[in-house]
């Protein structure tokens, strides 16, 4: 009986080359956000209290925000990159 795993080629995710790039990409859009965004504009948070427990009433700056956004990207390439590759170790 013919092998079937042979026939499914490796995912492209899985190529660390692949996987730097999409990080090098990412940071330089992070660079590209921290020096194009004014450092002193803020987000004002508001405060919220559920009980004893209270939250905010604070200023947020701005210039953070994309970088939280493009830092979540990144967690997601590296955990799919990982993925990819424990799938194609598991099909070997």
């Amino acid at each position: 009986m013919a092998d079937v795993s042979a026939d499914i080629p490796a995912s492209p995710a899985a190529s660390r080359r692949r996987m730097w790039t999409a990080l090098g990409v990412l940071a330089a859009l992070g660079v590209l956000a921290w020096f194009t965004l004014d450092g002193t504009a803020t987000l004002p948070v508001k405060e919220y209290s559920f009980g004893s427990f209270g939250f905010g009433g604070f200023g947020m700056k701005i210039r953070w925000i994309p970088e939280m956004i493009l830092g979540l990207f990144a967690f997601r390439v590296v955990t799919a990159n990982m993925r990819a590759r424990l799938e194609d170790q598991d099909r070997k």
